[in-house]
């Protein structure tokens, strides 16, 4: 295929995805240095996409993410995903070491509990985030 093909394909799918998005109502809270820290501490388990608009391997996991939020995010329960710019919050990006992008940050009770590097596949982001809210909650009884 001839790279135009690809660049409008790309652009079609990328239209068609915005428009489920905002259909499906978007899953995650997004993050800046304003609120960063108040939505740690309002939530017992928040999953952190560390992103940037320019990057494609972001570009490619951010819907993975939000798949993954829309079937685990529960904030009655306690338990939100969210994005976080790296360009708008660097010193956030900064304060946890993330020094590659997309990082995951699985946050419990506002410390780091887990920690993904790159992009990773559904069926794990799903697993690691399910083990982390059971064990918090066997620690709750």
């Amino acid at each position: 295929m001839s790279n135009d093909i690809v660049r409008e394909l790309r652009s079609l799918i990328e239209k068609k995805v915005n428009e489920l998005d905002k259909e499906l109502g978007d899953p995650l809270i997004y993050l800046n240095k304003d609120n960063f820290d108040e939505v740690l501490k309002n939530y017992k388990v928040v999953v952190v996409e560390f992103s940037a608009p320019w990057c494609n391997p972001c570009k490619a996991y951010t819907p993975v993410f939000k798949r993954v939020a829309r079937r685990l995010a529960d904030p009655e329960k306690g338990i939100v995903f969210a994005y976080l710019d790296t360009d708008e919050a660097p010193d956030i990006a900064d304060r946890y070491s993330v020094d590659n992008i997309p990082t995951t940050i699985i946050f419990v009770n506002g410390h780091v509990a887990d920690v993904i590097l790159g992009v990773t596949q559904e069926s794990k982001l799903t697993e690691r985030v399910q083990n982390i809210v059971k064990e918090l909650l066997r620690g709750e009884k």
